[in-house]
C-alpha cells in the first residue's frame, strides 16, 4: 500500500514538473518575440526619456520659532492638554505657506502667469531669465482661452511680430487676448528674429499648480524645521519661487504682528495733524499780543508762575490722553465683536497691569486668526480662544475701571490746582496776566505736539523693528542633476513592459484558444484512451511512410501500428474505422499512411475509401476513381473489379470510393457494404474504413457495428474542445467499439507544450535520429530570427 502511494507521489510531481516545462517552453519557444519587444520598449525609453523635460528638485528649510506665551491659568490648562501642542502649530504654518493668497502674492511678484518657450530643438524649452522681453496683460477679454499659444518674434527694438501682427514694444496695444503691453528689458541685435512661443496662463491654475508642487514637510514630529520642496524645469525659477513664498510668509507674520502698532501709529498721526493747526494758532497769538501791547517779556516772577502752570496743564493733558486713551478700550470691549476687531491704542498707558492684559488679547486675537485660516469657527481649538479672550476682556475693563477712577481723581486734584493758579493769576499786572493766557495756551499745545512727535518716533522703531516669527536655515538651493526622469527607472519600466506585454498575448492567445492544444485538454473532458501523437507534416506525400520511412511522422505511425496490438490483440479482430468530429482532422492522412506501414510489416491490408460524398484517398494515390464502392453497392460491378493494388506499397490496396451518388447513407444500408467486409476478411489481415466525419453525417455510426476498433482522429490547433466531450460522449455510450483517440499534425515548434516530448518519447529537434523535411521558405522576420539561432 505504501509503494502505491509513493508511487501516486511520484507521478503528480512528474506532472506538475512536466506542466511547468510545458508553460515554460510556450514561452521560450517565441524569445525572437520577447527580443524585439525588448529592444522596441528600449528604443521607447530612450526616445521618452529625451522627449521629457527633466525636473530638477528645489529645497529651502525654513524654522518655525516656537513663541508660545502664557496667556494665562487657561492657557496653561490648554497646554497641559496638548491643545497649542508644537505639532499643532506646525500643521497650521504649512497651511499658510501654501494658502493662495500667499501664492497668489508668488505668482504676481515673479509674473509667473506668462510662460515663455524656445522654440529650437526636439522639444520646446521653458526659459525664465534672461527674457529679451516681458508680456504683461493688462486687460484679458472675456472669456479668454488661456490655452493658446502666441508665437512671438522681436523685429526691432520698437516692434514686435505677435501671430504674424505687428506691434509697438513698451506702448499698450490691443490683440486677441486683449490689452497688453511689451516691455523690453534690454535690445540685443542678437535676438532679433528669434521666435518664443507665450501662454497667457490663468493666474487661479498657477496658483493651484503651484499648490500641488510644493511639498512642505516637517523635519520632525517634535522640531518646528519645515522641509519646503519644488520641482521645476528651470533651477533658477525654481529657487526665485520658494525664496519669494517664504519672503511673502515673513512679511504677512509681521504685518499680522504689526496691526496694534500701525494703529497706534494713525491715532498718532491724527493727532499730531490737529495739534499742528491749534500750535499755529496759539503761537499766533501770542505774537498779536506782544505787537499789540508793545510787551517784549515778563517778569522773573511772572516767568517762574508761568513754567509751574505750563507744568500742571502738561500733567493735566496727559491724563486727558490717558482717559480718551481708556474710552476707546471701553468702547472696544463693549462692542459687539468676538475678537475680529483691532486691539485699540495704548498710547500714554504706563499701567504695567493693563498693557499685559491687552498685549495677552492681541496674542490671542493673532493665534485665532491664523488658526481660522485652516479650520472651522466650530473647531474646539477655536472655541477654547474665544472663551480666552472673553475672560481677558472681563479682566480689561476691570483694571480699565479702576485705572479710570484713579485718573479721573487725579484729573480733579491737577483742576483745582488751576483754579488756585487763576487767583494768583488776578493778582498779576493787566498786560501780563492777558500774556500769560496766551503763552500758557501756546506751551500747552507745543508739550503735547512734543509729546506725540516721541510716541510716533517710538512707534516706528517699533514698527519696523518687528522681527518674524521665523528664520530660513537655508535658503534655495537645486540638485544638479535632474531628479525625473529618474533613466533606470524609465528603462526598468518600459523594460517589464517589454516582458510583460508579449507574454500577456501569449498567455490570453492561449487562454482564448477553443482548439484542442495540448494531451490535457482531451484528458481532462474524457477517459478515452489516446493511443497516439502523429506530429505535423509539412511533407506533400500522401504515403509519407513509403516515401519518407526514417521520418518522424512514420517512426510515430509505426509507434500507432505498435499500440494497436493492445487495441486488438486477436487475430480475428482485423477491422479499423477511422473517423472524426469534422473535416479536415487527417483521418484520410492517418488512415493511408496506418494502412502502409502495416502492410510493411508484412500484413496484407485494404483501405476502403467510405467517405462516398467527399473522397480523398484515390485523388491523393493519383489513382483511377471512375469505378469503385458506390459502383458495388449499386451491384454494376463485383468484389474482384474494386479492389485495386496501391502501386507505392507492396501487399496494400484499395477499394475506392468510385462516382459520388446521390444517397450514401441509404446505399450503406442495403447491406452490401456487410457482404463485401465478409469477403474481403477472408483475403486480407487488416481491413481499414475511412469513414466521413461523425460531427457531419451518420456515416460513420452506421459502418461502426462492422468495425472492431474504432480510431477517432483529433488534430491539434483544429478541432474544438467542445467535440470532445461527443468523443467521451460516443466513449460511454459505446456507440462505437473499442474507441481510441488518435492526436495528428501536433505542431512541436508552436509553443504548446510538445516542445519537451510528446508522451511517447520524441523530443524536439530529434537529435538527427529521424530525416528530416525540408524547410519551407520563412517570412522576413523569421529569417531574421532563424538567423540569430
Amino acid at each position: 500500500m505504501a509503494n502505491n502511494i509513493d508511487l501516486s507521489m511520484l507521478d503528480n510531481d512528474e506532472e506538475k514538473d512536466f506542466s511547468l516545462r510545458e508553460a515554460l517552453h510556450k514561452y521560450i519557444s517565441n524569445w525572437g518575440w520577447f527580443l524585439f519587444s525588448l529592444v522596441f520598449a528600449g528604443a521607447l525609453a530612450f526616445t521618452f526619456i529625451k522627449l521629457t523635460t527633466p525636473l530638477f528638485q528645489i529645497e529651502t528649510d525654513l524654522l518655525i520659532k516656537d513663541n508660545k506665551g502664557s496667556l494665562d491659568g487657561q492657557a496653561d490648562l490648554l497646554k497641559d492638554l496638548d491643545l497649542f501642542s508644537s505639532d499643532k502649530i506646525i500643521d497650521n504654518e504649512m497651511q499658510i505657506l501654501k494658502s493662495y493668497t500667499i501664492l497668489e502674492k508668488v505668482v504676481s511678484a515673479l509674473e509667473l502667469q506668462t510662460s515663455y518657450y524656445s522654440t529650437g530643438g526636439v522639444r520646446n524649452r521653458a526659459v525664465y531669465d534672461k527674457l529679451p522681453y516681458k508680456v504683461q496683460l493688462l486687460k484679458p477679454v472675456k472669456g479668454l482661452d488661456y490655452s493658446l499659444i502666441y508665437s512671438m518674434r522681436l523685429l526691432n527694438a520698437n516692434e514686435i511680430e505677435i501671430n504674424g501682427k505687428k506691434h509697438p514694444v513698451n506702448k499698450p496695444f490691443d490683440f486677441e487676448a486683449g490689452t497688453a503691453i511689451v516691455v523690453a528689458n534690454s535690445f540685443n541685435p542678437a535676438e532679433i528674429n528669434n521666435s518664443m512661443d507665450v501662454v497667457l496662463n490663468d493666474p487661479t491654475n498657477v496658483v493651484e499648480t503651484l499648490n500641488n508642487k510644493i511639498t512642505i514637510t516637517p523635519v520632525s514630529k517634535q522640531g518646528t524645521v519645515l522641509i519646503i520642496t519644488l520641482e521645476d524645469a528651470l533651477p533658477k525659477r525654481g529657487k526665485d519661487i520658494l525664496d519669494r513664498l517664504v519672503y511673502e510668509y515673513n512679511k504677512a507674520s509681521i504685518d499680522d504682528k504689526n496691526k496694534v502698532t500701525s494703529t497706534t501709529l494713525a491715532f498718532i498721526e491724527e493727532r499730531l495733524h490737529k495739534l499742528q493747526e491749534e500750535l499755529s494758532t496759539a503761537e499766533m497769538k501770542v505774537e498779536n499780543y506782544k505787537s499789540g501791547n508793545k510787551i517784549t517779556d515778563i517778569s522773573a516772577q511772572s516767568q517762574i508762575f508761568l513754567q509751574s502752570v505750563q507744568s500742571n496743564d502738561a500733567e493735566l493733558s496727559k491724563v486727558n490722553i490717558q482717559l480718551g486713551v481708556l474710552k476707546n478700550v471701553e468702547n472696544y470691549l463693549s462692542g459687539a465683536s468676538t475678537g475680529q476687531a483691532q486691539v485699540p491704542s495704548m498710547l500714554g498707558i504706563d499701567d504695567p497691569t493693563l498693557l499685559s492684559l491687552v498685549s495677552q488679547i492681541a496674542e490671542a486675537q493673532l493665534k485665532k486668526n491664523s488658526l481660522l485660516q485652516t479650520v472651522p469657527e466650530t473647531n474646539p481649538i477655536v472655541t477654547s480662544i474665544n472663551d480666552q479672550i472673553t475672560s481677558l476682556k472681563e479682566a480689561i475693563s476691570l483694571s480699565v475701571s479702576n485705572l479710570k477712577d484713579g485718573l479721573e481723581t487725579i484729573k480733579q486734584q491737577l483742576q483745582r490746582k488751576n483754579s488756585s493758579f487763576q487767583s494768583v493769576i488776578s493778582q498779576v499786572p493787566t498786560k501780563e496776566r492777558g500774556l500769560l493766557d496766551v503763552m500758557r495756551q501756546q506751551e500747552i499745545k507745543n508739550n503735547l505736539f512734543t509729546y506725540l512727535l516721541q510716541k510716533r518716533e517710538e512707534s516706528e522703531i517699533s514698527l519696523n523693528s518687528t522681527a518674524s516669527d521665523s528664520r530660513t536655515i537655508d535658503v534655495a538651493r537645486s540638485t544638479k542633476a535632474p531628479v525625473k526622469p529618474v533613466k533606470p527607472l524609465i528603462f526598468g519600466i518600459f523594460m517589464v513592459l517589454g516582458l510583460v506585454i508579449p507574454a500577456s498575448i501569449i498567455y490570453l492567445k492561449d487562454l482564448l484558444n477553443f482548439k484542442v492544444i495540448r494531451r490535457q485538454d482531451i484528458e481532462k473532458v474524457t477517459k478515452a484512451p489516446i493511443l497516439a501523437e502523429v506530429s505535423h507534416s509539412t511533407d506533400s506525400s500522401a504515403l509519407l511512410v513509403a516515401t519518407k520511412p526514417r521520418s518522424m511522422v512514420a517512426e510515430q505511425l509505426r509507434a500507432l501500428r505498435t499500440n494497436l496490438n493492445f487495441v486488438i490483440p486477436g487475430n480475428a479482430q482485423k477491422v479499423l474505422l477511422f473517423t472524426s468530429s469534422i473535416s479536415g482532422e487527417g483521418k484520410s492522412f492517418i488512415s493511408l499512411n496506418l494502412g502502409a506501414s502495416l502492410a510493411m510489416s508484412g500484413k496484407k491490408v485494404v483501405i476502403l475509401e467510405l467517405d462516398l460524398r467527399k473522397p480523398k484517398l484515390s485523388a491523393g494515390l493519383e489513382m483511377d476513381n471512375s469505378k469503385g464502392l458506390s459502383n458495388y453497392l449499386i451491384g454494376e460491378v463485383s468484389y474482384k473489379d474494386i479492389v485495386k493494388p496501391v502501386a507505392q506499397q507492396e501487399n496494400y490496396y484499395i477499394v475506392s470510393s468510385g462516382p459520388i451518388p446521390p444517397n450514401p447513407a441509404e446505399l450503406l444500408l442495403n447491406g452490401k457494404i456487410k457482404e463485401l467486409i465478409e469477403q474481403l476478411k477472408t483475403d486480407f489481415d487488416y481491413i481499414l474504413l475511412d469513414a466521413p466525419p461523425v460531427g457531419l453525417v451518420t456515416d460513420a455510426q452506421i459502418l461502426s457495428e462492422f468495425a472492431d476498433a474504432t480510431l477517432f482522429i483529433v488534430r491539434h490547433n483544429y478541432t474544438a474542445k467542445s467535440n470532445i466531450y461527443s468523443i467521451d460522449n460516443f466513449y460511454r455510450t459505446r456507440k462505437f467499439k473499442n474507441l481510441n483517440i488518435v492526436m495528428n499534425s501536433i505542431d512541436t515548434k508552436g509553443g504548446y507544450g510538445y516542445g519537451y516530448g510528446y508522451g511517447y518519447g520524441y523530443s524536439y529537434g530529434y537529435g538527427g535520429y529521424y530525416q528530416e523535411e525540408e524547410p519551407k521558405a520563412k517570412s522576413g522576420i523569421a529569417k531574421l530570427l532563424r538567423k540569430k539561432k
